[in-house]
């Protein structure tokens, strides 16, 4: 039996101007290299290229190439204290630590225990200089001077994983995980550095998920929000949704699948005052 999508879920799409087709899609996978490949380039990073269906990807890491955009907003250094806040199971980990040669200084978090196993054999796979734990993100300690939370979402730009979330969606998951969402973000930029930058993601279309979880944030501390300088067709933030949000919200990204042939995305990028 083929899952249907829920009646709800459809309403909230065509609120934002989408539609139930863009479930119709596989999105592409991608892999990392810094040999050139004989293979077609992914126009928002230099070393990352899709694979095709039959690609033999033996010993590679293979991923929805959307997943490179929060890596790149966050605009790690070698030099930098970067915390990957709920990490598992390890994808934007090894998306950071390539960007940074595996030099920078990781920490890699989550708190299920059982996808901390996949987030350390990840680590240990690609021999990644990453210390991993495993506690809820908001009782993690110390400064960092960058942090991606990637947060635990509803999951609706998962297009490759439809079956999935149209059985666990609902609008109650979309109130629980904005809650869980806001306590994250609020504790996430306590742990930032002054001047440090804190990029906040989620696969998830659902506006209580994304810009009013910003908005929470700006309206509680001396967050600012900065462009996202990552060339990739998306369309703006929003700014209302059933009531006004924070107009700065417009520099969010909101990437859709049918922009670029990829899941969807939600990147954020937010900056703390010195």
């Amino acid at each position: 039996m083929i899952m249907q999508i829920p009646d709800k879920l459809k309403e909230r799409l065509e609120k934002l101007g989408l539609n139930e087709s863009i479930y119709q899609h596989r999105s592409k996978k991608c892999i990392l290299s810094r040999e050139p490949l004989a293979l077609e380039k992914i126009p928002w990073y230099d070393h990352a290229y899709f694979i095709p269906e039959n690609f033999s990807a033996k010993g590679k890491f293979i991923f929805d190439p959307v997943s490179i955009v929060p890596c790149l907003a966050l605009a790690p250094k070698k030099s930098d204290r970067i915390l990957d806040m709920c990490a598992a199971p390890g994808t934007k980990t090894f998306i950071l630590s390539f960007l940074t040669n595996n030099e920078a200084h990781i920490t890699a978090n989550d708190i299920n225990k059982f996808r901390v196993r996949r987030l350390r054999f990840n680590v240990e796979k690609f021999s990644l200089s990453v210390d991993v734990t495993n506690m809820s993100g908001r009782k993690i300690e110390g400064t960092f001077d960058k942090i991606l939370l990637d947060a635990p979402c509803t999951g609706e730009g998962m297009v490759n994983k439809k079956e999935k979330l149209f059985a666990n969606w609902s609008e109650n998951s979309v109130r629980f995980l904005s809650r869980k969402q806001k306590k994250l973000i609020t504790h996430a930029f306590k742990l930032l550095a002054p001047g440090g930058t804190l990029v906040y993601s989620t696969c998830t279309f659902e506006p209580d998920e994304n810009e009013a979880v910003v908005d929470f944030l700006l309206r509680k501390s001396d967050a600012v929000i900065e462009s996202v300088d990552v060339n990739i067709r998306h369309a703006d933030g929003i700014t209302e949704w059933n009531k006004p949000l924070d107009k700065r919200l417009s520099a969010c990204m909101r990437i859709y699948p049918q922009h670029n042939g990829t899941g969807g995305f939600f990147v954020a990028k937010i900056r703390k005052l010195l």
